[in-house]
């Protein structure tokens, strides 16, 4: 997507002006959102290959604050949009954000992991993701370049998952789902066979009985295991030493409004930023 067409796009929806979410362009070429008196931002950091260490994706995360430059987390702000049909716009507006940002760079080439926020899931009762499709199709960007990841709040109700990661096929995205546990991302393959499966690595107790199961039938799916929160060497070695491919955390640096490349020990020990629900 190139710049020009990211202008154009900005200035044809500031014609049609939506009285509480706008988007504008920073004069780097960065687009922000304006979602009342908040500003939201997009950073993004990078999924990994384990054995190469090389970009396999980037994961998509807002940063908010107020106009009057307080800083307010995601989760803060997607806390006062008290109906569906504001969190609805918020969400989008998120998700449209992250995809402007991130299709307009030239390095752009890996696939865009975005979260869809729970209440959402909720608030629309058919059809999940044709708004979004619709949407990114008329910036050129083709779905498939695009997981959709459920939250793991979502991934408990198993008939509501089925449904949504089915319609996001259809739509033609990626199907991403994060699991709250090995237990929980081994029901969630079988049942609904997604494109990736987020799972945080502190929620797995005893890796040497608990991955191998859960890697041999991703592999059999051709499903992308994503271990989250890799903050050290020593996960790393762990987890490659069990035949994981996929990791992302602040062992290969934080997220960034540039597509940095992975840092192998920039920021280890340090807490990662909380996540925007709907990115």
């Amino acid at each position: 997507m190139a710049y020009a067409a990211v202008r154009t796009l900005i200035e044809k929806l500031s014609s049609q002006p939506d009285l509480h979410a706008s988007l504008r362009l920073a004069p780097d070429g960065t687009v922000l959102g304006r979602f009342y008196e908040f500003e939201l931002a997009s950073g993004f950091q990078p999924v990994v290959r384990i054995d190469t260490r090389t970009v396999a994706g980037y994961d998509a995360y807002a940063r908010s604050h107020a106009t009057d430059g307080d800083v307010i987390s995601p989760w803060g702000l997607f806390s006062r949009a008290a109906d569906d049909a504001t969190l609805v716009r918020l969400d989008r507006l998120c998700r449209l954000v992250h995809t402007l940002n991130y299709f307009s760079k030239a390095d752009a080439t890996h696939p865009l992991y975005l979260r869809v926020h729970g209440r959402l899931l909720a608030a629309i009762t058919h059809d999940h993701g044709q708004a979004f499709r619709r949407m990114v199709e008329a910036l050129g960007v083709p779905p498939a370049r695009i997981v959709l990841q459920l939250p793991g709040e979502a991934a408990q109700d198993v008939l509501l998952a089925g449904m949504i990661l089915g319609n996001y096929k259809k739509a033609g995205f990626l199907s991403g789902v994060h699991a709250n546990n090995v237990g929980e991302a081994q029901s969630l393959l079988h049942l609904h066979a997604p494109e990736v499966i987020k799972l945080d690595l502190r929620t797995v107790a005893d890796p040497e009985h608990e991955l191998p199961p859960l890697l041999e039938a991703a592999a059999g799916l051709s499903c992308q295991v994503v271990f989250k929160r890799v903050e050290d060497e020593a996960s790393l070695a762990r987890l490659a030493a069990l035949g994981a491919q996929y990791a992302q955390g602040y062992l290969f640096g934080a997220p960034s409004a540039s597509l940095a490349q992975p840092s192998p020990r920039a920021g280890a020990g340090h807490d990662p930023p909380s996540a925007q629900g709907p990115a």
